[in-house]
């Protein structure tokens, strides 16, 4: 029986991997709210409401996984789930032009400068990508994380195709949150 839950909100732009990341940990078949786009986003699918998966840390305690639109349209959803927050895990998906814009809605809205909610950013769609590209963009969220004095944020590349690279996400939150949690595989 779970008694403690905590709660993990991904949000990040249109496929950032939210989804994908939430179906590559969750130990329950996820609740996913994809519909058929409407509009040419570069994917047929598109997260129009709350995805949700759940993830085992012991014998009595569970992560809840939130996936969340970025689009500032949806703030009424970030709203649902924006309360003791275990982490707020914003994705980004490697674009040569990234719009600014939206990571700062999301900051400006969970507001992790002021409630101490542990942030951390994950680069994705960075694998085919070389590290000098990358170090552009991560220059560029640097100097918007530092305009919201959030400088030390954690920024870091991950695959949601991939466990392992998943489950190292949770690790960096459990100690940002010094809890002593153990993840599956990483005892």
């Amino acid at each position: 029986m779970v008694e403690f839950y905590k709660k993990l909100a991904i949000v990040g732009e249109v496929g950032a991997g939210k989804t994908q990341l939430i179906n590559t940990i969750s130990e329950i078949s996820p609740f996913a709210t994809e519909e058929k786009s409407s509009v040419a986003i570069g994917k047929e699918y598109t997260t129009v409401g709350i995805d949700y998966g759940r993830l085992s840390i012991e014998e009595n305690m569970a992560l809840g996984l939130f996936g969340l639109p970025g689009q500032k349209r949806y703030s009424f959803l970030w709203d649902m789930v924006k309360e003791n927050l275990w982490g707020l895990l914003v994705l980004v998906k490697y674009n040569k032009d990234y719009k600014i814009e939206a990571f700062e809605n999301i900051i400006n809205h969970f507001k992790p400068q002021e409630t101490g909610i542990p942030l951390i950013i994950g680069l994705s769609h960075c694998d085919q990508v070389h590290n000098s590209n990358t170090d552009v963009l991560t220059a560029f969220l640097e100097l918007s994380l530092s305009n919201f004095g959030l400088e030390d944020t954690p920024i870091m590349s991950v695959d949601p195709r991939e466990a392992e690279s998943c489950l190292m996400l949770l690790q960096l939150f459990n100690h940002l949150n010094d809890d002593l949690l153990y993840f599956e595989g990483y005892r």
